[in-house]
């Protein structure tokens, strides 16, 4: 057969080509919306949480199970499970087998703020947060804040001061593991309490990075040589020079 011949049959067979591919979309289209139209809910999974307890977010969204996901009001629900202290936001998956996934994206304590005798943990947007049974963190303890018992949010330029070198400090692993208390004072900004020998440490306002491995550089070139016994207070609030008073 002549190549002028093959080329023929080849243009010929396209539109039955052409057609099987559209009934095969076609199919999968109709497969899919009977899909979804005949699956209802069964069974609701909880993942992305450690201190919001699974029964605790399921009986928030109060799910009836048998249900098609289409008669899921979603916002009602997504607003419940949000109300919880720990839930930041909530993000629901419809997943095959007629499975619901509550995925949570939980607050994080960046502190444990106390005021008086009532201490509560904060989170990087100053949302209040409760201390849990079992569920506790190692963090600094925060003073100089008034702290309520609901999900209040602290917004004072204070706090967002405190709040950026909490959340500065946690990216330096000595600077964490050295640090034990942490207030704000209006004339000398964020003052830290080192965790041995209680080194006042002044770090005053912005630029907390820089300020934080002056801190490193200082403790690994002058405190482990000289020790810290004889050292009170570091002030690194200006980021040319580091002032120090002996005990």
């Amino acid at each position: 057969m002549s190549d002028s011949t093959q080329t023929s049959i080849s243009i010929m067979q396209r539109p039955a080509l052409l057609t099987a591919v559209l009934l095969l979309v076609g199919a999968s289209i109709v497969a899919g919306f009977y899909w979804q139209r005949s699956l209802t809910l069964n069974e609701v999974k909880v993942s992305g949480i450690w201190y919001q307890e699974t029964a605790e977010v399921v009986a928030a969204a109060q799910v009836p199970m048998g249900i098609s996901p289409d008669s899921l009001e979603l916002t009602s629900m997504i607003h419940r499970v949000e109300k919880l202290p720990y839930v930041k936001k909530l993000h629901p998956i419809i997943e095959p087998g007629g499975v619901l996934r509550l995925e949570i994206e939980e607050r994080t304590p960046i502190g444990l703020f106390i005021s008086g005798s009532l201490e509560r943990y904060v989170d990087a947007d100053g949302v209040i947060l409760p201390i849990l049974p079992k569920k506790t963190t190692n963090l600094p303890l925060v003073y100089g804040f008034r702290i309520g018992n609901s999900k209040d949010t602290l917004q004072t330029e204070q706090f967002t001061q405190v709040r950026d070198f909490l959340v500065e400090a946690h990216k330096y692993e000595f600077a964490w593991a050295t640090i034990s208390e942490v207030a704000y004072d209006r004339e000398e900004g964020v003052i830290a309490l080192s965790h041995e020998n209680g080194v006042k440490i002044l770090f005053g306002t912005q630029d907390f990075n820089q300020k934080l491995a002056n801190w490193e550089l200082f403790y690994a070139e002058i405190i482990r040589e000289k020790g810290i016994a004889q050292v009170a207070q570091v002030d690194l609030r200006f980021n040319d020079q580091i002032i120090t008073r002996e005990s």
